[in-house]
């Protein structure tokens, strides 16, 4: 599910819009990281990380009620930070069919 998480307070960058499933928990300090991180950004871990999405969820919840709103500065280091790339004609070829097939089986 994609959401902007923001309670309305102010902040210093704008909002980020993302799902569970790209967000990932440090087994060591326990702090969000982006998928694309290689390490934790806080404490520099690089074994395993926690991804089930309720887990997730629910350190999206508490971020988002301890910060007001997640910004980029908040799961990942802005400065090695690069943008994803855009899904290949391929990879949306194939979500476009699944989203035609999951709604003929509803």
């Amino acid at each position: 599910m994609g959401m902007t998480r923001e309670t309305k307070q102010p902040g210093q960058g704008r909002a980020l819009t993302f799902q569970e499933s790209e967000l990932k928990i440090c087994d060591l300090c326990g702090c969000l990281n982006l998928n694309t991180n290689t390490d934790c950004f806080i404490c520099g871990w690089h074994g395993h990380f926690v991804q089930e999405t309720r887990v997730v969820h629910a350190a999206l919840e508490l971020a988002t009620r301890r910060y007001g709103r997640l910004e980029l500065h908040h799961l990942t280091d802005a400065r090695t930070y690069r943008e994803p790339a855009p899904p290949t004609w391929q990879a949306r070829l194939k979500s476009w069919c699944l989203g035609i097939l999951k709604r003929k089986r509803q």
